[in-house]
């Protein structure tokens, strides 16, 4: 009689994990089909609500940015434009000598969803202008980078000299455009290896994104929304 009851206390056990095991099943099923999911490899538009600097900025310093275009899944509206993204400067690097730019390297940590919560947010830079290999964000670039300027300059030095000789006349502007043209280049030249040479010990610049920066990132991650 004894093992007939512990018999029965066992098969009840099981039973009764079955039972469970089912409940949570069906609440996964519920919950699942409470959220949309945005998949992983979705571009998403942002533009910065909070200007970021390598000037005044500091890492670990927040900044908020929201979605341009609403993204839809399935039909329906799963993240309307105007939502925040909250990111973090997580690295700066300061200017340097040969004309070095600042780097700046951001990280995209949550979404806050419509009805409120915090989503975290896997999502990388995309298509960005001036970018390293390993994702930072840099402006005007390098010494390489500030030769190319000082040639642009050179040649706006040199046509200006050229235009104002042809505007002497038309008596004067067969001997002065020459001359504009030798100046011009002389003066040009000047500018070019002058310059060239203190971009040598000249810092590069900050990087400064204002307010109103458009910046794509792709999600590494997907996004599950709750609905409720």
């Amino acid at each position: 009689m004894r093992k007939i009851i512990v018999l029965m206390l066992f098969l009840a056990g099981i039973v009764s994990g079955m039972l469970s095991a089912e409940a949570a099943s069906s609440k996964m099923l519920k919950a699942d089909v409470q959220s949309i999911r945005i998949p992983k490899g979705t571009t998403l538009q942002l533009q910065l609500i909070d200007p970021i600097s390598t000037r005044t900025g500091n890492v670990g310093g927040e900044f908020n940015s929201m979605l341009v275009n609403d993204q839809i899944v399935d039909s329906k509206v799963a993240l309307p434009a105007g939502s925040i993204f909250r990111g973090t400067i997580t690295k700066i690097v300061k200017p340097k000598l040969l004309s070095r730019s600042a780097i700046v390297y951001i990280n995209f940590d949550h979404v806050v969803s419509p009805t409120g919560r915090q989503v975290p947010v896997s999502a990388g830079l995309l298509n960005y202008p001036d970018i390293t290999v390993d994702g930072g964000i840099f402006q005007n670039g390098n010494y390489g980078y500030a030769l190319q300027q000082n040639w642009q300059k050179t040649k706006e030095i040199t046509s200006k000299a050229i235009e104002w000789g042809k505007g002497t006349g038309d008596n004067m502007q067969y001997v002065c455009t020459p001359l504009g043209a030798v100046g011009g280049v002389i003066g040009g030249g000047v500018y070019l290896v002058g310059d060239s040479i203190i971009d040598l010990f000249r810092k590069g610049n900050d990087v400064i994104l204002p307010q109103g920066t458009n910046i794509n990132v792709l999600l590494l991650q997907p996004i599950d929304l709750p609905l409720h």
